[in-house]
């Protein structure tokens, strides 16, 4: 089996919640992720990049992995809106994990505000919890999520 294979039926759960073909995020190498995308484009109408945020069990490396996550994948936004005539693009948040997703949601939105305030898991500290408040208001994104994601849509 292919290693491309076998990272497809490692998130079968998800692309079947997607309702789309999934491209995993390379963070080091936007350029591949573009033009996998641009493949998949090319006989579908819609497609998922997505990145996983939980690589680190530690938190400054998962905030890291969160920020550098978000601009590769407005990066990637950018310049596919340049290329394709879409419809739609929209930010997505995974939560707990790429594997076993229970929360997919659109970010930005009160699907978002819900999401973040009766689902995703709270700390006891008040301290703590303002501070990933504001990690999230800063990042644009939960830093609890386990995963982000841009639905491509095209005409």
């Amino acid at each position: 089996m292919s290693k491309f294979s076998a990272k497809e039926t490692e998130f079968s759960q998800l692309e079947d919640a997607l309702q789309s073909p999934i491209v995993i995020l390379h963070l080091g190498d936007n350029t591949l992720t573009l033009a996998k995308t641009r493949r998949i484009l090319k006989t579908s109408k819609h497609c998922s990049i997505i990145a996983d945020t939980s690589t680190s069990s530690k938190k400054l490396p998962k905030i890291k992995t969160l920020y550098y996550s978000l601009v590769a994948l407005k990066k990637l936004r950018q310049q596919l809106c340049h290329e394709y005539s879409l419809s739609d693009m929209s930010l997505i948040g995974i939560y707990p994990s790429l594997q076993y997703p229970a929360c997919v949601y659109q970010l930005h939105t009160n699907a978002d505000r819900y999401i973040s305030a009766n689902v995703l898991p709270r700390d006891n500290s008040a301290v703590i919890g303002t501070i990933k408040y504001f990690i999230g208001r800063l990042l644009g994104a939960n830093p609890a999520v386990g995963g982000l994601g841009l639905l491509v849509h095209r005409k």
